[in-house]
């Protein structure tokens, strides 16, 4: 064995030193984000960096992207695989999570930090000492993603279940110095108060009690006649009373099968990582940049809320990506919610430039389903979602949230209230985003209205 030449003294770094040092030259293999932080404000992060032995150090974050940014954070160091992933299983047994790029995760951290300083609010210590040097670095080679902090841009603090009376009581002092009185709000235990309260509709059936089918029959046609028109006790009136026909005309013992059924054809994996196939490209084939795939997903996500943003991003992403499928169908987005005539013509030709592109061909199935008389060469079987696409280990949410309006159509097809109230039972099982839930919860109630109808006026 060698020896150590005189007088050199081999030092070990510390694991937080070595986070400090050396964590930046290690590459990132996996980032998971929890599933609602969109809807929550409360991102439960991780990152995880792999070593030449194979080993990984992580690091956890609790961004508060409400009012105080990173509320806690903490790492382990060089462990196994198996250690990883059983801290990753830990996490999945409390909450609901899944992948994310890196770029997102940089973006909701730095947002959430930067929201908090704003009122005052300095990140977790921990995260000044060691775990910020397991992010890349804030510099602008980070592509800005715009995050969404706090309440139409005010401050909205969640009083943790382990925050003493001491400490709530220093951060809205502070609140009251940095935001002023009446600009942010406090949500302690549940319990929503000051200018963030929310209203619920209270669901009552009990004015239903005693009445005969015959009878809720009659009210039901009556006020879908004029369903347009109807004031808003009269809506809420009315989505109780078609609750109640549905359940008087379907069999449970039907419905729980088919529930089964459908909860394993529709549960898939979903992968938030834009995959090439939905870009409209054999995987591999070509090398798409990032910022690509993000501006696709940026443009996507904001065609419903701000159309006339999504068509000028769109135009600067048809420059860059006028070879992708993608730039079709976006274009197909578009004119669907402007609800352009041109919407069949372009599908139609899509379907033809680009046979092998898996949401489209979707796409037009949809179409052609929800015609009157469906063509018969369509032969609308369902299947699981990842046989749709391809028998797949994993899709998107794009992909999932088309495919489970496929799916639907071709139930649609049976006219049978069984398969589609299993089919609802299924989606509000699933974890789906707040927009695509609605998206098809919509769907779904014009569908069970337009069955119902046509029942009670043959019955």
């Amino acid at each position: 064995m060698a020896k150590q030449p005189a007088g050199k003294v081999i030092q070990m770094l510390s694991p937080e030193n070595y986070i400090r040092k050396k964590a930046r030259t290690l590459p990132i293999v996996e980032c998971t984000v929890s599933s609602d932080w969109e809807e929550s404000g409360l991102a439960q992060i991780s990152i995880a960096r792999k070593h030449t032995n194979g080993n990984f150090t992580f690091c956890m974050y609790l961004a508060d992207l409400m009012c105080l940014g990173i509320k806690d954070t903490h790492y382990m160091f060089n462990v196994s695989p198996v250690e990883y992933y059983e801290q990753l299983e830990q996490i999945r047994e409390r909450m609901p999570i899944h992948a994310a790029e890196y770029t997102l995760i940089h973006n909701i951290i730095y947002a959430g930090i930067e929201f908090a300083e704003e009122y005052g609010f300095k990140p977790h210590k921990d995260f000044t000492s060691v775990t910020q040097f397991m992010l890349e670095e804030d510099t602008d080679d980070i592509e800005m993603m715009e995050i969404e902090c706090g309440k139409d841009g005010n401050p909205v603090y969640f009083r943790g279940p382990y925050e003493d009376d001491g400490k709530v009581q220093k951060i809205i002092a502070q609140l009251e110095k940095t935001a002023g009185p009446g600009n942010y709000s406090i949500i302690d235990e549940d319990e929503e108060v000051d200018d963030y309260e929310e209203e619920e509709v209270d669901l009552d059936y009990s004015e239903f009690e005693g009445m005969s089918f015959a009878e809720k029959k009659e009210q039901f046609i009556n006020l879908v006649k004029r369903l347009d028109k109807l004031s808003e006790d009269e809506a809420i009136h009315f989505t109780l009373l078609t609750n109640l026909l549905i359940d008087d005309l379907i069999d449970v013992e039907i419905h729980n099968k088919l529930f089964d059924q459908y909860f394993e054809d529709l549960n898939v994996k979903i992968n938030d990582k834009v995959p090439d196939e939905l870009l409209g490209i054999s995987p591999g084939s070509r090398n798409v940049p990032d910022k690509l795939r993000n501006q696709f997903i940026n443009i996507y996500e904001l065609i419903n809320d701000e159309l006339k943003i999504a068509k000028k991003e769109f135009r600067e992403f048809e420059k860059e990506a006028a070879t992708l499928p993608a730039v079709c169908f976006l274009e197909l987005q578009i004119l669907q919610a402007e609800d352009s005539r041109k919407y069949g013509n372009k599908l139609k030709e899509c379907a033809v430039i680009y046979p092998d592109y898996q949401v489209i061909k979707v796409l037009w199935a949809i179409e052609q389903l929800s015609k009157k008389n469906p063509t018969k060469q369509l032969n609308p079987t369902p299947l699981k979602l990842n046989m749709l696409f391809q028998n797949r280990a994993s899709i998107h949410s794009i992909e999932r949230y088309y495919g489970l309006i496929w799916y639907l159509f071709v139930i649609g097809l049976s006219r049978d209230l069984n398969q589609i109230e299993a089919f609802a039972s299924v989606v509000g099982d699933l974890d789906l985003s707040e927009s695509d839930e609605s998206g098809i919860g919509t769907l779904v109630s014009i569908m069970k209205i337009h069955l119902l109808t046509e029942i009670l006026l043959k019955s």
